[in-house]
């Protein structure tokens, strides 16, 4: 795909020998980041206005996401045992029967939806997959969890509408050292509790509590399948009862008047106690996003800078609790919970006509975290000169030139546009978030032994709340 912009940017008279230049760029690659279709519920917050029965037959295949799929792992290559993982969900039943977290009928529709969505914008013509498109052009990694695995499996099924050229192959990393979403084996949040303590004391988010126990009918708001003796004596999170209660409204089941009212209220509040659980206090959160998913960001960037040797589409099967930090890198979070299927996709351009952007020196520009000497990516061996980024989210794209490129009047003049960036200043705000496993993981023990030496106890959290 070839995009034709022509600048006629307010920075520049119509005099100027600049205004109303043609720049062309190509798109050489695409990586989607998306959450998995609905599901079935994490949690289970009682009613007597409400009820519900999750059966099996909730979570029936639809045909035509059914496609031959291997799943491997991706540092041995060998096919992962299917009932080795799902393990913390398939013991874990709702009323009906049917499991907690499991991809129900509804989501495999929603991300056949997606992929078919992505089919228009990115197979044929001069866009970067054939038609259809061939799984050689394609790499795909999901977290180890069944519902990511069929969410990929229906995305896939809807860009190529079915016309599949043999297996197609999903990689995913074992439980215990997965990156990809925030991972209580690989950093344990013990320092960052204060963000749960910060909230206790909102009083906002206890109002919101009062009117939900109102909407429900119910004294207190408890999660019936939490395991914590505790349980009832406080409220539980708001983002517990969303849970619940969106995954019964999505797939069809009817919820409380009284509380659809409630629905941005709670997508708000849901969102600020994950973050505050995830990343600590708020005015903390940006800092400690390299503990959280500063690999995730590596992988956006080592993905960029090997553009011309990897597969053009890149996917990844990922969690609501990876979408939200990567929003709020971008400075672009609304805290709003991310919908069942939401994507946020980062489109790399090659610019084949036009003047270069060459205001920013590389090396002299990019800000590299004392703390990560293996992090460090060459950028100065792709010409990124000529090179644009875009974002969208939910299909959208993101104004991140407005936001980035304030006063940058090179920038502007060259792309008049708000939605494309020059790849340096993308790199520039991702570089100091970034880590590359070796140091991360080296991040992550310094965090551990600061800690343990200070005497801090990590609160308990299940694995399900992820």
């Amino acid at each position: 795909m070839t995009i034709l912009l022509i600048s006629s940017s307010p920075y520049l008279g119509e005099g100027s020998c600049a205004y109303r230049k043609k720049i062309e760029l190509k798109l050489v690659q695409v990586q989607v980041f998306f959450r998995h279709g609905a599901r079935t519920p994490l949690h289970y917050v009682k009613s007597p206005l409400a009820d519900v029965q999750w059966t099996p037959d909730c979570t029936k295949d639809i045909p035509e996401s059914v496609i031959p799929i291997k799943h491997v792992d991706i540092s041995k290559g060998t096919p992962v045992d299917e009932s080795t993982y799902d393990l913390i969900y398939k013991s874990v039943h709702l009323p009906g029967g049917e499991a907690i977290g499991m991809l129900t009928t509804t989501g495999q529709k929603d991300l056949y939806n997606l992929g078919s969505r992505l089919r228009k914008d990115y197979v044929g013509g001069e866009s970067i997959l054939s038609d259809p498109p061939k799984f050689s052009e394609i790499e795909a990694r999901s977290t180890r969890v069944g519902r990511n695995i069929k969410s990929l499996r229906s995305l896939v099924a809807g860009l190529t509408k079915g016309q599949v050229n043999g297996t197609f192959v999903v990689s995913s990393m074992a439980f215990e050292n997965e990156v990809l979403f925030p991972n209580p084996k690989t950093f344990t949040n013990a320092p960052f509790n204060e963000g749960t303590a910060e909230l206790r004391n909102d009083s906002s988010l206890s109002a919101l509590k009062k009117k939900i126990r109102e909407a429900l009918k119910v004294d207190r708001l408890v999660d019936e399948l939490d395991n914590d003796e505790m349980k009832y004596a406080e409220d539980c999170q708001v983002y517990y009862v969303r849970d619940d209660y969106i995954a019964r409204q999505h797939n069809g089941f009817p919820i409380p008047k009284a509380l659809e009212t409630l629905q941005p209220e709670m997508d708000h509040y849901s969102s600020v106690e994950l973050l505050s659980e995830l990343l600590g206090k708020r005015e903390n959160w940006i800092a400690n996003l390299p503990v959280n998913i500063g690999p995730v960001l590596y992988i956006i960037l080592s993905k960029m800078h090997k553009y011309a040797s990897i597969p053009p589409l890149q996917l990844f099967a990922v969690h609501d609790s990876t979408i939200l930090p990567m929003l709020l890198t971008l400075e672009c979070c609304e805290e709003i919970w991310p919908p069942f299927g939401a994507d946020l996709t980062f489109e790399l351009y090659v610019q084949v006509l036009g003047p270069s952007y060459n205001q920013l020196r590389l090396n002299e520009e990019l800000i590299l975290p004392a703390d990560a000497p293996h992090s460090y990516i060459d950028w100065s061996t792709i010409q990124v000169n000529h090179m644009w980024v875009r974002v969208c989210y939910l299909g959208r794209p993101l104004p991140l030139a407005s936001m980035w490129c304030a006063g940058d009047d090179a920038a502007q003049q060259l792309i008049g546009s708000e939605e494309y960036v020059p790849l340096l200043h993308f790199v520039r705000k991702l570089t100091p978030l970034a880590l590359s496993m070796k140091d991360f993981r080296a991040k992550c023990r310094a965090f551990a032994e600061k800690e343990n030496l200070a005497g801090v106890k990590e609160e308990k959290r299940g694995p399900k709340n992820l």
